[in-house]
């Protein structure tokens, strides 16, 4: 039964007469009597008692117009709640992303929607990259925060700023000898300095006989270290493959081996002490930090309030909320 034919049934329970409940229905009486007539004969049970005036509800009537009206409440707060969603008063937000930009991107954002809306239930999942497209494809995320590019074919994604991957080599290094003009302090590039933008790159080239840790499952680092594979007279030694940005900078500030770190982890891990880093002469060091949704699927209001929330953010510069 449609809320339309509910309201038809309850219309009618509440005048008692065809005539009445059709002018306030808008409908016209034939219509109106068509359909109980068709209800009646469904039932196989007779609702209203036609032989008074006014018409009076049949014992099953009184039943039905009970249960009518139950369902009626139903719906109503059926259209409550979903109104809820609508304005985000209420509803869940499921979103993905890496443990290192859940710690160091993510907290203004969701402090920001959750100052705004409070009756979100916000889940964040931590994974790797691989393991997050997978999660969205599969519909078990509404939004995920990653690096791309990722498959066109499964998602949309939205570029939301650009992450620069730095050479991080222990403060310690023999490295440095000679490249002093080359050298950044983590406040170079967390305040965008004018040593940033002057100091040349190193070429990757330079760094064959290092020792580097990777990060396993990232396709830029992969990117950097088949770069590394294929100049001539390369023999690193790879110490680690590791899934965490955080081994791979205290394994490189304890002196350990060479490794590379994307300026959002520089400029938002709230480290105390830093390496020493250099730009780096290659394509793979850039990458877009992107915002991704699975095609073809609904969006939430919420998702879509937030995205709006984390392009501000970003805007400023800092990911710091609105003062």
């Amino acid at each position: 039964m449609t809320p339309q034919h509910l309201k038809y049934l309850l219309t009618l329970a509440e005048e008692l007469n065809f005539s009445k409940a059709a002018q306030k229905l808008f409908i016209t009486q034939p219509s109106l009597s068509q359909y109980v007539r068709n209800l009646e004969a469904q039932l196989n049970v007779p609702l209203f008692d036609r032989s008074t005036a006014p018409i009076r509800l049949t014992p099953a009537g009184q039943i039905y117009i009970d249960a009518a009206r139950r369902i009626q409440a139903i719906h109503a707060e059926l259209d409550n709640r979903l109104a809820d969603l609508h304005n985000l008063d209420i509803g869940e937000l499921r979103i993905g992303t890496t443990p290192f930009r859940a710690s160091c991107l993510l907290p203004k954002s969701i402090g920001a929607f959750r100052q705004k809306h409070p009756g979100v239930n916000i889940r964040i999942m931590e994974e790797k990259e691989s393991e997050l497209e997978s999660l969205l494809a599969d519909g078990h995320l509404d939004l995920c925060i990653l690096a791309g590019p990722l498959n066109g074919s499964l998602f949309h994604s939205e570029p939301l700023a650009e992450e620069t991957l730095y050479l991080a080599v222990p403060p310690a290094s023999s490295f440095h000898n000679g490249r002093e003009d080359r050298q950044l302090s983590s406040e170079d590039i967390m305040t965008n300095s004018r040593r940033l933008f002057r100091a040349p790159p190193v070429d990757l080239s330079h760094c064959t006989r290092e020792s580097f840790i990777f990060l396993q499952q990232d396709k830029h680092f992969r990117l950097l270290e088949q770069e590394l594979s294929h100049l001539p007279d390369f023999s690193p030694e790879i110490v680690l493959h590791t899934e965490s940005i955080e081994t791979s900078f205290a394994w490189t500030l304890s002196g350990i081996a060479f490794c590379c770190i994307p300026d959002t982890f520089i400029r938002f891990g709230n480290q105390e002490r830093h390496p020493v880093y250099y730009k780096l002469d290659s394509p793979s060091a850039k990458r877009d930090i992107v915002v991704a949704f699975k095609k073809n699927r609904y969006l939430s209001r919420a998702a879509s309030k937030y995205v709006l929330i984390l392009r501000q953010l970003i805007g400023q510069g800092t990911w710091e909320p609105p003062g």
